[in-house]
Parts: structure tokens; sequence; C-alpha cells
């Protein structure tokens, strides 16, 4: 007993002096990481409270802009920028029209009407505006005015959004709009109840808005913060006192908070010092149960080596109750090792998962071959089927994906394995892969096959109401034609746009039922594109369906391409009956997976062309349609120059490029550079189809900077490269 307790304490001193001594390591390193813990999380809590402010300010900018909007659709606002001497009644008509709208926005302090004209303002709230100098620096600058200043009665900073009003020339502004806000209210509204501390600059150091007055220490500490970075944490020194700086930027906006570094650090070194309180506690309190419970726990070890003594690992050559436990311990996990060994239950798992990263690409047949010699699988791949069972319409919800996939794996085994060898792998939610071989001793044909696939096919349309598109090719001959093979059964699954849904699709049966060599059919696209652009809506679903019914007869691949070249012609733009102009281009999907999803594609496109019609017609009377019409016939010229832009064209009609813009979008229905790009990509397929020159060559002739953004570009909007649309076309001929 002597001798046990001797070992006993010996152990617990050597347990203590270990935890002790960790422990306090640990601690110090907690407690410094505890700190700079908290200050990443204040800097986090800054930036992300920056972030909310920057917002919340764009939002409050945006509503204002949109009042000046408002405010200057008005007829009687317009007919006050054109007054040439000041009219009593129209001065009271555009009061009151600006009076509803000033009672909208709760910040609004004054709003401040400016005809330089007329040199005459109309003050909406407060006429304590400083309104000369704000006109100088508004024409000086010729654009929007975002600035602090103060009023002229009594000095209290204003916050003043202005916005140049032009009337015949975008040269020179002809009046402006000037919009009060009230300081403090806002910066509420933006800071939150917390305004003191945080404010917000312009690039050029003009301060914006503040929750408190402007001082020299906000100026000071704008010039050490680094405007170059989006976010910027640091800490600076000004007069001696070191504050927390956290700025954010957005474009030429700096959003800034700042804290005094000592009244920052003081709730973080109280946390500190009660972190520490309480690990030294939890220590002392975790050294008394650690001999507590080794106390109790070493009173068993004399019926634990009585017990282990007895057992068949005991071989009586360990003399410590510690050696015995040991001893017996080592065999008995010897034994165990041996049995999870033996245990091939989780083989089958490894090689189904093996599979799928080899199908899609996760591991190459070298990494798979390694895994299935180390593990002894094995697979009979030569001479093997591959089927891909697809699901037309995964269900949404989760489990029952996963049902219905299990179901399929469970039919596949069920249905083939009598007579072929079968490992079916789940590779996406909505698809199992069938790696299918004949048995050795068998004789089963690729007819029984098919059919055991159509009953498949069949059984889960019953029991799931789910259809499936089963894909079928073959024969591999090794482990690395597993994925060549695949590529190939997702291509043929395609076909199920011509031959429909819930089919069993394999070579031979896409060359019985699409035989006919590649035809273009011309003629009947042009029926169809004549009664598109006539706008007889009976005629043209008529004519859609007969060229449904005519491409239906190809495989995918040729069939895709005669949709995407209706597609393209059907939205390159068309001529109104009698009228010179074009209806902008519209943009049509060209890749349907279903003969229906394409029908469906076409109607839309008959709708949206009624629906231009229309706005087309309605958009004659817009004063800047006949500038926008000749802004397309410049792209239409100048397509090649790589240089063609917003700005080139606007500047040319004599337009800002964001009014240019605005005015292009509202008749044409297109952002300028995406009807660039649809103009210089309708080109190139020209060229493609109709001259010699090389990719590159095209790719200069219709202004793309680089071959590289030419080749994406047009993959992106064809759905192929430029070298496999000049294939296709020239295979059509």
């Amino acid at each position: 007993m002597k001798n046990k307790l001797s070992y006993f304490y010996k152990v617990l001193i050597l347990f203590l002096i270990t935890v002790l001594s960790t422990s306090c390591i640990l601690t110090v390193f907690s407690a410094r990481q505890l700190s700079d813990s908290l200050k990443s999380k204040a800097w986090a809590d800054y930036q992300s409270g920056l972030r909310k402010n920057a917002q919340t300010w764009t939002d409050l900018v945006s509503e204002i802009g949109q009042l000046y909007q408002a405010i200057t659709l008005e007829p009687q606002t317009e007919n006050f920028f054109s007054m040439a001497e000041f009219d009593a009644v129209q001065d009271y008509n555009t009061y009151l029209r600006v009076k509803k709208m000033y009672n909208i926005n709760p910040f609004v302090t004054a709003i401040c009407l400016y005809n330089e004209i007329a040199d005459y303002a109309l003050y909406c709230g407060t006429d304590s505006i400083p309104l000369a100098g704000l006109w100088e620096q508004m024409a000086g600058q010729n654009g929007k005015l975002i600035c602090l200043d103060k009023r002229t009665d009594n000095g209290e900073e204003i916050l003043i959004l202005g916005y140049p009003v032009y009337m015949d020339s975008f040269d020179r502004p002809q009046g402006g709009i000037f919009v009060a806000l009230n300081k403090e209210l806002t910066a509420t509204h933006i800071f939150g109840e917390r305004t003191c501390r945080q404010m917000i600059f312009h690039r050029d150091g003009a301060l914006l808005l503040s929750g408190e007055e402007n001082t020299p220490l906000l100026k000071a500490i704008f010039e050490q913060v680094n405007p170059s970075e989006e976010t910027c944490n640091e800490i600076i020194s000004i007069e001696g006192k070191k504050y927390l700086c956290s700025t954010y930027r957005q474009e030429d906006t700096f959003f800034v908070r700042y804290e005094e570094e000592k009244a920052f650090m003081l709730p973080l070194s109280r946390q500190r010092n009660i972190f520490l309180l309480v690990c030294l506690l939890v220590m002392a309190i975790s050294a008394c149960l650690q001999f507590l419970i080794a106390k109790k726990l070493y009173s068993p070890i004399a019926s634990l080596r009585e017990t282990f003594s007895k057992s068949r690992f005991a071989d009586g050559t360990a003399m410590g109750e510690f050696e015995l436990i040991q001893q017996v311990y080592e065999k008995a996990l010897d034994q165990v090792q041996t049995l999870e060994a033996q245990n091939a239950s989780y083989l089958p798992r490894l090689k189904a998962d093996t599979l799928r990263r080899l199908l899609t690409g996760s591991i190459e047949p070298v990494q798979a071959k390694e895994i299935f010699r180390e593990h002894h699988l094995e697979i009979p791949f030569s001479g093997m089927f591959l089927a891909s069972i697809q699901i037309d319409c995964t269900p949404e919800d989760v489990l029952t994906r996963g049902i219905v996939q299990t179901g399929i794996r469970k039919c596949l085994l069920s249905e083939l394995s009598s007579l072929f060898y079968v490992e079916a792998v789940p590779v996406y939610n909505n698809e199992v892969i069938g790696l299918i071989n004949t048995k050795e001793d068998g004789n089963a044909t690729f007819e029984d096959l098919v059919k055991g696939l159509e009953k498949i096919r069949d059984a889960l349309l019953s029991d799931y109401d789910i259809m499936l598109t089963i894909g079928l090719d073959g024969v591999i001959s090794e482990m690395e034609d597993c994925r060549p093979v695949y590529a190939r059964v997702r291509q043929l699954q395609k076909n199920r746009f011509a031959l429909g849904d819930n089919q069993v699709i394999y070579p031979t049966r896409v060359m019985e039922l699409l035989p006919k060599p590649l035809s273009w059919p011309e003629p009947l696209m042009k029926e169809v594109l004549a009664a598109f652009r006539k706008g007889d809506r009976k005629l043209f679903e008529q004519k859609a369906a007969d060229f449904m019914d005519t491409i239906s007869q190809y495989e995918y691949g040729s069939a895709s391409l005669m949709f995407a070249r209706l597609s393209l012609e059907m939205a390159a733009g068309w001529q109104l009956p009698g009228a010179g102009e074009n209806i902008p281009a519209m943009e049509i999907k060209m890749n349907p997976a279903t003969r229906g999803e394409a029908m469906a594609i076409l109607q839309e496109a008959f709708s949206v062309f009624e629906e231009r019609k229309q706005d087309a017609e309605q958009l004659k009377g817009n004063r800047h349609y006949k500038k926008i019409m000749e802004s397309q016939e410049f792209i239409m010229t100048n397509y090649s120059d790589c240089n063609l832009s917003v700005d080139m064209i606007a500047d040319r009609l004599g337009y800002s490029s964001n009014y240019f813009a605005r005015q292009f979008k509202s008749i044409t229905g297109f952002y300028v550079n995406d009807y660039i790009r649809q103009i210089r990509i309708m080109k190139a397929q020209d060229f493609l189809n109709n001259s010699s020159m090389t990719v590159n060559e095209i790719s200069k002739a219709t202004g793309f900077t680089t071959p590289n953004y030419f080749y994406s570009i047009f993959k992106k909007e064809t759905g192929m490269t430029p070298a496999s649309f000049r294939e296709r076309m020239e295979a059509a001929e």
C-alpha cells in the first residue's frame, strides 16, 4: 500500500505541476488574445457601422435626387425656369407644386429654385440659404453640388444638395434647385443615436456632415487618414492624444468614426482583468478537483488488476498495475484492429465515392486505380455500358430528391442485377449513373439492358410521378474511358429536345429516329420571320410550330443551331410597317432543353415584339427620339472602332454621358454598351458565315480589343465558340 501511495503522489504532483504551468501560460496567452480579439471586434463593428452609414447616406441622397427629378418633371417648374422676367402668377403656381413636395421629406428644411435668366429665386421653407455662393460654385463645376454651409440668418449649419437645371444647352446650367437638409436630424438618421465622433467628408477634405461642431480636430483627423484605400483602421496621434480611427470610402465620399484610445481601452482592460481573475479561480478549483478525483479513481485500480489478471490477454509478465493494464489494452486493441480489418462494410461506399469522383473529374484515373488497388476493389470495366438516369423535373424538397435518387438506385439493382453486373453511383441531386456489364456466365443482350432501363423508367413514373431521361452508351474498355463515355451520354440526353421526355436514348435509337442529313430549312424560317414582322400572332404560331416540327427531326446539336439562328434573326431587330425606323433589338434565349420550352420562348418573343412596337410608336413623339435613332445609325456605322463608347456618342450628339445613357435606355430599352456588344456579335456572325477571315481578323474588324475577349463574349452570347459556329454554318449549307 505504501508503494502504491508513493506512486500515486508522484504522479499527482507531476500532473499538478504540468497542469498549473500549462494553465498559467495559456492564461497569459488567452488574456493577450482576448485583448486583440476585442479590439478586432471593435474594428469590425466600426466598419459595419460605417457601411450602414454609407448605405443610409446613399439612400438619402437618392431620395433627394428623386425629389429633384419630381420637381423638374412638373410643367409649372419647366415654365418657371423658362421665365425671362418675374411672373407673379407663374411664381405662385410653381410655389404651390414645390410646397407639396417639400412636405414629403421630413429632412428638408428649405427648397430654393433659382432662375439665372430672370435672376430670381423662389424659396419654399426658409429663405436663409446662401444662394449666391452656392450658385457660383455650381455654375463653376457645372454639376451636382453637395456641401455643408451656414444659414444667412442665424449661422446654423445646414446640409445643401444642389442640382443644375438645363434648358437649351448642356454647356452651362440655366438655373438650379437647392435642397437644404436639417443637419441634426440628418446626422441622427445617418449615424443613429450615437452621432458624436462620426462624420462624412468629401474627397477634397470638405466636411459634409458630422454629429458635432466643425472643430480643428475633425479636420486634423481627416488629414491623417488614408483616402487611397476603401477601408482603413489605424491609430493616429493628434496633439499628444491617440485616436482609433476607422474610415470607409464610397466613391468620393469618406465615412469616418473615431474614438480616443484611452476611453476605448478602458472597457477592454476591465474585461481582461475579469478574465484573468476567472482563469485563476478556475485553475485553483481545477487543482482541487483533480486531487479529489485522482484519489477517488485510484481505489479501483486494485480491483482492475484482479480483473485484468484473469484476462486471456494477460501472460503474467507484467509486474505493476499500470503495466498489466497496458499489456491487456494493447493486445485487445490489436484484436479490435484485426476485426476492423476484416469488416469490409465500408468498401461499397468507398467504391461508389471513388467512381463518383472519377466521373465528375475530381480525381484522375491514376488516383482512382491506386484506391482500388489499395483496398482490393475490382470492377469489370471491359465491355461495360454507362447509363445516366436524369430526373427531368427535380423535386424542390431535398428529402424528396434523396428518396427518388434512392429509389432509382434500388430499381437499378433489382431490375438488372439478375442478368448484369451493376454499380449504381449517385452523381448529383437529380442524377444516378449506372455502370453495367454482362456477367461472365450470362448471355444477356443489349436489348435486355434497354428493356430493363425502360422498366425502371416506368416504375419511377408510377411510384413517384417522376419522368426520367436515360442516356446509354458504351463500350468502356478500361477505367480511363469512363469520363469521355460519360460526356457522350450527357450529350445524348440533350436529344430529349426532339424525342421528348421520359425516354431511353442511345446512339442507334437517335440514328433510327433522327436519320435526316442536315439541311437548312431556309424557306420555312423566312415564313416564320415574315409572320413575326407582320405581327400576325396566329400565323406566327402556326409557322413556328411547323419550324419546330422540322428541326425536331434532327439530333440536338443541329436542332439547337437552327433554333439559335432563328432566335438571332428575331432578336436582331425589324422594320415597322411603312416606317424607316427600326424597333431595337431584344434578347432571346437560344438553348432550350425541350421543344415545349423552345415554343414558349418564341411566343414570349412575339409578345415582346408587340409591346415594343407600341412603345416605338409612342416614342416618336419624344423630342430625343431622332437623336437616339441617329446614335443607333452611328453605332451600326462605327461598330469596328474599339474606342466606341457612351462618352464618344454622347459628345457627338451634344449630351452629357449620363443624360444620353438614360434617354437611350428609356427609348430603346437597352443599355448603350449592351446594344454595342449585340451589334458587334451580329456582325461577327455575318463574317463567320460569309467570309474567309480568321477569328483574329474578325475580332479586330468588329471592335473587340483582344481575340480572347471576343472569344469569351461570343461564346457567352451564342453558346458556342466562333470556330464551332463557322463549322455548323458550313455544314448547314
